[in-house]
């Protein structure tokens, strides 16, 4: 008699090794497609498709050594100028990532494709297909907004930091590790304008000169008031034609003549210089803002210092700026005539204060923006200078908190706010020079010199003699004459005299009391 086969004991056991194998298989299929993700073209190299995944494998290991043998020698921070400051590169930038994430995105479905069992089933097919396209859309995502901040950077670049006619050439930069080699010291104009509603014109409400010494970073300050009466015009300026005594405001005010409120203030200079210009077209030729140039030309006049570059920041803007890098630690103050300093208000012509927000607690304060931008703004407790006080005192605070590899994380923001509300005519192949300058200027000591009658300025009445003579000083100040040793004097000694105590200059530098 014949013994039947013994069927029963071998097909559920070639069945499990079969549900065994498919599961590895399964895993190995993920596995290979994860790692593609991580790296491009690594998973191909364990498929049929093994020489194109070795081949971007290359290309990806080759990139990665020449972009970080870049940043090593060259630092983060200027490796990352070095590309934001030319905006052709960051428009090749742009397309490689566009590119590159094509190809990363076709790579991993391809390695999906080529690593699956042939006979998987249809809920592991679309666990891995699901798995796939979540990868796919992690490296499309990326890589897009990789090139939409490379666009955006390259619009905001060209925008804000000037080429060609719109920049100024400034200090000639040196070649090698130190660009300022050659340069002692750099002049900046920063203003602060405000031509909101209900303002006619653009009013430069805040205006500092930032005088660096490159080598040191030790700044000056020179803050210049609102009301500085009768500033020099160039006589090169087309303005030069309303005032030929060169004298704004001389023999006579003629804004005053048509407004009784208004008068011929330093702040009035720019809208002042555009009305001239709508008034005889071609008086400015060549000039994209009469009034920018001329404030910039007047300034210059006023300190006596050759002014190399000019930064224009809208107040708004300033308040987005803070709001960026986070707010900033002020130690606020109270008001020159004692009392809590008001937050927004302005003063009535009958001497009242109305349409106040409220109050600025003293103490050391996290301000936001706008509670930063009031803090500098607001005079209605006290006066112009004290104003231009806590302006330089605002000013130090915000360069020495701010941090610039964390605003660099937040560079589409701080990109729109600057294209939206910051002028300047930098060039914007000397951007990495400049915030060098910058951290220079962190580690550095900052001085202030005030333009007021504290520091005895007659704003109504300046002699600009004296005071580019005490900003020179200021900026130069004369060496310590050397004490003389004990011995000597002992063996010089004579009938005591009464020392004559040195007459300080009436802008002598200080330390705001921020």
């Amino acid at each position: 008699m014949t013994a039947a086969p013994r069927r029963s004991v071998a097909a559920p056991h070639s069945r499990e090794t079969l549900r065994r194998e498919l599961a590895r298989r399964f895993r190995r299929a993920m596995g290979l497609t994860a790692l593609g993700t991580v790296v491009p073209g690594a998973g191909l190299t364990r498929t049929r498709n093994r020489r194109l995944g070795w081949t971007l494998v290359a290309i990806t290991v080759v990139v990665i050594i020449a972009l970080a043998w870049f940043v090593l020698t060259h630092g983060i921070m200027k490796s990352g100028l070095a590309i934001v400051g030319r905006p052709q590169l960051l428009r090749v930038a742009a397309i490689a990532f566009v590119v590159g994430g094509l190809v990363w995105c076709a790579s991993i479905i391809l390695t999906a494709i080529r690593a699956r069992p042939a006979w998987l089933d249809r809920t592991r097919t679309r666990v891995l297909a699901a798995f796939t396209t979540v990868m796919v859309l992690l490296v499309g995502g990326t890589s897009y907004k990789a090139a939409e901040y490379a666009t955006i950077t390259q619009d905001t670049i060209q925008s804000v930091f000037k080429t060609g006619g719109g920049a100024t050439a400034g200090p000639k930069l040196a070649e090698g590790s130190d660009p300022w080699a050659n340069t002692p010291r750099v002049n900046i104009l920063l203003l602060g304008s405000d031509a909101g509603v209900g303002r006619t014109g653009t009013r430069t409400d805040s205006m500092i000169v930032a005088s660096i010494n490159t080598h040191t970073g030790n700044t000056v300050l020179i803050s210049l008031p609102r009301n500085l009466q009768y500033v020099p015009i160039p006589r090169d300026n087309p303005l030069h034609q309303l005032y030929p005594s060169g004298v704004y405001g001389k023999p006579y005010c003629i804004r005053a003549q048509q407004d009784a409120s208004d008068g011929c203030l330093l702040n009035a200079i720019w809208t002042e210089a555009d009305q001239w210009a709508a008034d005889h077209p071609g008086s400015f030729p060549g000039s994209q803002s009469p009034g920018r140039d001329t404030i910039r030309d007047v300034i210059s006049g006023v300190i006596g210092l050759k002014i190399d570059h000019t930064v224009v920041l809208d107040l708004k803007g300033f308040a987005q700026l803070v709001d960026a890098m986070g707010g900033v630690e002020i130690n606020v103050k109270e008001g020159a005539y004692g009392g809590k300093l008001p937050i927004g208000g302005h003063v009535t012509a009958s001497g009242q204060v109305t349409g106040v927000k409220g109050y600025f607690e003293p103490g050391l304060q996290h301000l936001d923006g706008w509670h930063t931008l009031w803090y500098a703004r607001t005079r209605a407790a006290d006066d112009d200078y004290a104003r231009m006080s806590r302006q330089r005192c605002v000013i130090k605070a915000v360069v020495n908190q701010v941090n610039p590899a964390a605003m660099l994380a937040k560079y589409a923001e701080v990109a729109r706010i600057a294209k939206d509300n910051i002028y300047t005519d930098i060039p914007g192949d000397n951007l990495g020079a400049y915030v060098d300058l910058i951290e220079r200027v962190q580690q550095a000591k900052i001085t202030s010199v005030a333009l007021d009658p504290k520091h005895g300025v007659n704003t109504a009445n300046p002699d600009f003699t004296v005071i580019r003579q005490d900003i020179e000083k200021a900026i130069n100040p004369p060496k310590p004459k050397p004490k003389p040793s004990s011995s000597a004097t002992s063996q010089t000694a004579s009938p005591k005299t009464p020392t004559p105590t040195p007459t300080p200059s009436s802008l002598d530098t200080n330390e705001d009391e921020c």
